[in-house]
């Protein structure tokens, strides 16, 4: 119930009163150029928040801000390791014992080579000097000595292939290792955010609840969980009801009171007015149009996430 009624006040819900004709709106400073961090996806899908810089700490370009729990792509990173590193050791294996295999073939092809070239030899005796008998044995031997070649000729082109085929398999293995290890790293850098410019850390809200996020909390991807805001071009943005809408228009002028210095008023504008209605679910049923606001306001010290309040007198565009 009071986070209910400290929304109201923060974000915009607007008053008025008939007889002063005067329209009070609550708004929320803002700023244009904000580094915002989001929770990653995940193989779960849903990831748990670790750790959180503490909201309002002034982080410097290059701090740690958010961590969420990396548990499972660490277990997953030294496993992967563990199958890598074995994957190289078998290609190792396999590139030795493709290279012994080779030299075996290499040599019986040799081999059968050289008792082909004794069988041609014998077998080129003319038959008057040898008997018949062995003139037709050193025919058949011959005719032995060409399979026999031809076969290691071929046993030899196998194992090329067989040993290309083994080391290229086993390097598409570590291939695959490795880039499931890359992604698994990339995965595991993105469990850790870091400050890319010097800034306060401000909480997102979470989007159901509406409570700022805690660490311990679990999100789901692209949730926005923190952001480090500019301190230029600070702006307010006010909510108007749909009621209130037609009383205020773009060039409006209003007065501006921060409720972190309730004694100082400044001036403000009203810069830009949306279009289109939007449903605020934590407010109720009824719409609400984002409004942008503009001002002034010197000597003091300002932070994305005040709220303040604008008082526009004599509003009526009907």
């Amino acid at each position: 119930m009071f986070r209910i009624i400290g929304l109201l006040l923060m974000f915009a819900l607007s008053l008025s009163s008939n007889a002063d004709n005067v329209l009070l709106l609550s708004g929320e400073i803002k700023a244009a150029d904000n580094q915002t961090f989001y929770s990653p996806k995940t193989d779960t899908w849903r990831v748990q928040l670790q750790w959180l810089l503490p909201e309002g700490e002034i982080a410097k370009e290059g701090d740690l801000v958010v961590v969420f729990d990396s548990g499972a792509i660490q277990n997953t990173i030294e496993q992967t390791e563990v199958n890598l590193f074995a994957a190289q050791e078998e290609l190792v294996r396999k590139q030795s014992e493709a290279k012994q295999l080779l030299m075996e073939k290499e040599f019986a092809q040799k081999r059968t080579e050289l008792l082909l070239d004794k069988a041609r030899v014998d077998a080129a005796i003319p038959v008057e000097h040898i008997s018949e008998y062995d003139h037709e044995s050193y025919q058949l031997e011959l005719e032995k000595a060409l399979l026999a070649n031809a076969k290691a000729k071929d046993e030899l082109q196998q194992q090329k292939v067989t040993n290309e085929v083994n080391v290229t398999k086993q390097q598409l293995t570590i291939d695959k290792y490795e880039f499931d290890l890359d992604y698994n790293q990339k995965k595991l850098s993105k469990m850790s955010l870091y400050a890319e410019r010097s800034g306060p850390v401000i909480y997102a809200n979470h989007p159901w609840t509406g409570e700022k996020i805690f660490v311990g909390m679990t999100a789901q991807p692209a949730w926005k969980i923190a952001e480090i805001p500019s301190m230029n071009g600070l702006y307010i943005e006010a909510w108007i009801h749909e009621i209130d809408y037609k009383k205020v228009a773009v060039k409006d002028k209003a007065k501006l009171i921060f409720d972190a210095y309730p004694e100082k008023s400044f001036s403000a504008i009203i810069k830009e007015i949306s279009t289109q209605p939007e449903e605020r679910k934590l407010w109720g049923e009824d719409v609400y149009y984002r409004a942008i606001v503009d001002f002034v306001a010197e000597d003091i010290a300002l932070l994305p996430g005040m709220s303040a309040q604008l008082e526009l007198v004599g509003t009526n565009h009907d």
